[in-house]
């Protein structure tokens, strides 16, 4: 990570509706029915946990603590705190809401991270979860939570090496995986994945980032979505799959 590029001051966010460039054309991609808009967080900052301590992941925070011995770790901005969680949820949602004129209905957590507090902020918000199932439980404790976990553990038992692929309904809110395509992506088993789904007809949802394909990778992806097409799938968003 290089921190002399990576902002962590809260107050230089700069909301995306300042470049009008992008929202245009993003809007464009809408109306043509190719996009939909998803809350990723509200600005992916990261915070350094020590302990029960939470510093704000600045530079200098991590030279004092690494002059102080202190042993650290990266966590995600849904990580903590119910309370700035819900509002930031509520108010970046109803914010994209305004700017491209859609009703959002999914949420994908910052970082690949979230807490049972950042969880309850994004239900209480209406938002279903996009990306991640949890290999340990961190969701509320209640009969619904139970049995989604059991569902979950009970098909790890059986399939090692397979990510758990049905929609889980938490009745609070539902979540379905994402399969990550980047660089470090592990492919005989993606195919793996990608086989059992297809088998089974289940959704295949990928995760990945634009600024991230390219060269061999973007290559790749194409001969990939291609593969999908011609094996059945066809595109579909998240909101008619977690209905």
């Amino acid at each position: 990570r290089n921190f002399e590029l990576m902002y962590q001051d809260e107050n230089l966010s700069t909301p995306i509706g300042e470049n009008r460039e992008i929202v245009e054309y993003i809007k464009e991609k809408i109306d043509e029915g190719l996009v939909e808009i998803m809350l990723h967080g509200y600005n992916h900052l990261y915070s350094l946990q020590v302990g029960d301590m939470i510093y704000k992941a600045t530079k200098e925070n991590i030279e004092y603590l690494k002059k102080e011995g202190k042993s650290f770790r990266f966590i995600g901005e849904y990580m903590y705190d119910h309370d700035k969680l819900f509002e930031k949820t509520k108010k970046g949602k109803e914010y994209l809401e305004e700017l491209f004129e859609v009703c959002l209905q999914n949420f994908v957590p910052p970082s690949n991270q979230i807490s049972i507090e950042g969880v309850r902020a994004v239900y209480q918000n209406g938002l279903n979860i996009s990306g991640i199932i949890e290999k340990k439980y961190n969701r509320e404790i209640n009969l619904a939570g139970i049995l989604a976990y059991s569902k979950v553990a009970f098909f790890k038992f059986f399939n090692k090496n397979i990510t758990y692929p049905y929609v889980l309904d938490y009745k609070t809110h539902k979540e379905l995986a994402g399969y990550a395509f980047t660089p470090s992506t592990n492919w005989d088993r993606y195919l793996n994945q990608f086989n059992f789904c297809k088998k089974h007809n289940l959704p295949f949802q990928i995760a990945t980032h634009y600024w991230e394909l390219k060269g061999e990778l973007l290559e790749k992806y194409y001969d990939f979505i291609d593969k999908a097409f011609k094996e059945g799938y066809e595109s579909a968003f998240l909101k008619e799959v977690l209905i």
